[in-house]
């Protein structure tokens, strides 16, 4: 058996450049799932499925498939891919049994609880520019779904929850822990080349999805010729485009810096799919959020930058 190949360095410039790859692309997902007659974990399958293969691929074509037995597959590769592929799936669920609001919102509490396990169990620390990077991000997002709202009665939370929604809101709050943990354990093993963490976080994913199949019970009967090209169209973009991104990004970066980044996509959907694509207006509100967005994210990954810049003058 070969020896395992040096671990590549970890670079800033590559995470943050694959942080903003996966989020844009992620932003696609609502305008690929539009087009899919189909249950939201049957999509999400799509996007794991052609994540394995395609990296599969690459790792064969670059003469690489002896990384697979090299490197040992630990507990935290598998725990990866196994919630990467169960929240993607509970949220797709959520959005058919609650309000897209109060999805949106608790996915994206996701980067917030990776961030404080990654202070707490590995140490990363967080700057006062940091806090100020992920409120920033946080609050821009709150105004982008329209949880925030200003109006002549003056601010208000929009959050709602009910007995009618509970199911939605459950499954969604799941999706929201589900990522943040997906991102967490996508924190340990960098020793492991990205493509081969990729591959074996889409690996697990499918087992994830599959056991959701056993309760779930999705049919495909009612999917057309249109609908199949679609749903093999998402897993492309979306899944081995947006996620694959995701894993190489998350190798580079601490995780308060790929959250900042991560909520990028809230201002691609609206902007990209929504107003350029369904002709939606954006309100005022949703554009300030888009900036704060923009700001937060910035100034992390600028100040990472400028840090390193001074520390090579130093030298």
């Amino acid at each position: 058996m070969r020896d395992a190949p040096a671990p590549v360095p970890i670079s800033k410039k590559v995470g943050y450049t694959n942080a903003f790859i996966a989020a844009t692309l992620m932003g696609f997902v609502g305008f690929f799932a539009r087009h899919i007659n189909a249950q939201g974990d049957f999509i999400a399958l799509s996007r794991m499925m052609c994540g394995a293969i395609l990296f599969l691929l690459i790792l064969a074509a670059k003469g690489r498939l002896w990384e697979l037995k090299s490197y040992k597959i630990s507990w935290s590769m598998i725990a990866s891919g196994f919630f990467m592929g169960n929240c993607l799936s509970a949220y797709i669920a959520a959005t058919q049994y609650t309000s897209i609001a109060n999805a949106v919102f608790f996915i994206y509490i996701g980067p917030i609880i990776s961030t404080l396990l990654a202070i707490i169990f590995l140490k990363e620390s967080m700057k006062a520019s940091t806090w100020f990077a992920i409120a920033a991000v946080f609050i821009g997002m709150l105004l982008i779904v329209g949880l925030i709202k200003v109006d002549a009665n003056g601010l208000s939370f929009g959050i709602e929850f009910s007995q009618k929604t509970f199911i939605g809101d459950m499954l969604a709050l799941y999706s929201g822990v589900g990522y943040g943990l997906f991102l967490f354990f996508g924190r340990y093993r960098t020793d492991v080349p990205g493509e081969t963490r990729a591959f074996w976080n889409f690996v697990f994913a499918l087992i994830g999805i599959t056991c959701l199949f056993l309760f779930t019970k999705p049919t495909i009967a009612q999917m057309t010729s249109t609908d199949w090209m679609w749903w093999i169209a998402i897993g492309l973009v979306c899944g081995f485009g947006a996620l694959g991104a995701c894993t190489i990004a998350t190798r580079h970066l601490k995780a308060v810096e790929f959250a900042c980044v991560s909520y990028w996509e809230c201002v691609v959907a609206p902007v990209f799919v929504g107003w350029m694509i369904y002709n939606e207006v954006m309100t005022p509100i949703q554009i300030i959020g888009g900036i704060l967005i923009i700001v937060g994210g910035m100034s992390e990954m600028l100040m990472s930058t400028l840090k390193k810049a001074f520390a090579n003058q130093a030298v």
